[in-house]
């Protein structure tokens, strides 16, 4: 099976920018709170690949100064018309001309950017005992919803989805530890980990536009993601036309040298 190379993540997330700003999860902004409590509180805030402002808005309602950094002029432009401050451009090659800032963000993107890279990158724009912020929302389906959907995906891709850009398979929680290990690598301390459990329903349609914001989705055939798609929303219909999804938002914070 071939992928469609003008959809692939980071920049394909724009083809589904508004869907992704209304149906992707968020970040509760009581547990961003706690984990940036350990110390001075900062102000200023730089969200590297900041989409649609998900994680931005968050931290703005906080009362931080946030500047934005995204690849997709599509999904930044949506963060913008939400009064967010966003510049465009890849993370790796985008210059802070001299600025410095007291946490370095990052919700649901620092997978997608080059090990080894994107710390060093990041140290480089915290002030002196500055703080990186790593997000991520993990989602798992009922067993029984899990296991219908499997037979699904299966019956259209028996080989499984496609991998994406990069070989890129799912991302797990289990990732997270070697996240962990590369900020220690780097020479942060007080890295620490939170995981924070919470609820969501969808009906079976927004569900299935939920997936078509998802990377290995979009790496997909037009014509075989909506096929999937469709018999997605057909099974889910039969179990009453919604799903319940327990999603854990996982914090991983941690402080550079003074």
């Amino acid at each position: 099976m071939t992928t469609n190379d003008t959809e692939h993540a980071p920049t394909g997330f724009g083809a589904r920018a508004y869907d992704y700003d209304r149906l992707r999860p968020g970040y509760p902004a009581d547990a961003l709170s706690g984990a940036l409590s350990d110390g001075p509180f900062p102000a200023t805030v730089l969200d590297i690949g900041c989409g649609t402002g998900k994680l931005a808005t968050a931290l703005t309602s906080l009362g931080l100064r946030v500047t934005g950094v995204e690849p997709d002029p599509r999904m930044a432009a949506v963060a913008a018309a939400k009064g967010l401050d966003v510049e465009v451009g890849p993370f790796e090659e985008w210059d802070p001309a001299g600025r410095r800032f007291d946490v370095v963000a990052c919700g649901q993107a620092w997978h997608w950017l080059r090990p080894g890279d994107r710390t060093e990158k990041a140290i480089r724009c915290l002030r002196p005992a500055g703080r990186i912020l790593l997000a991520w929302n993990f989602a798992s389906l009922p067993p029984q919803t899990a296991a219908g959907l499997s037979n699904v995906y299966a019956s259209i891709l028996p080989d499984g989805l496609p991998t994406g850009q990069g070989g890129r398979a799912d991302l797990t929680e289990a990732d997270v530890d070697g996240y962990v290990e590369e900020l220690r690598h780097h020479g942060f301390q007080q890295v620490t980990r939170t995981s924070v459990p919470w609820h969501e329903r969808f009906t079976s349609q927004e569900w299935c536009e939920l997936l078509g914001t998802e990377s290995r989705h979009l790496a997909l055939p037009a014509a075989t993601r909506q096929l999937l798609l469709r018999d997605v929303a057909a099974h889910l219909d039969t179990e009453g036309g919604r799903i319940g999804v327990d999603y854990s938002c996982v914090l991983v914070t941690a402080s550079a040298a003074g």
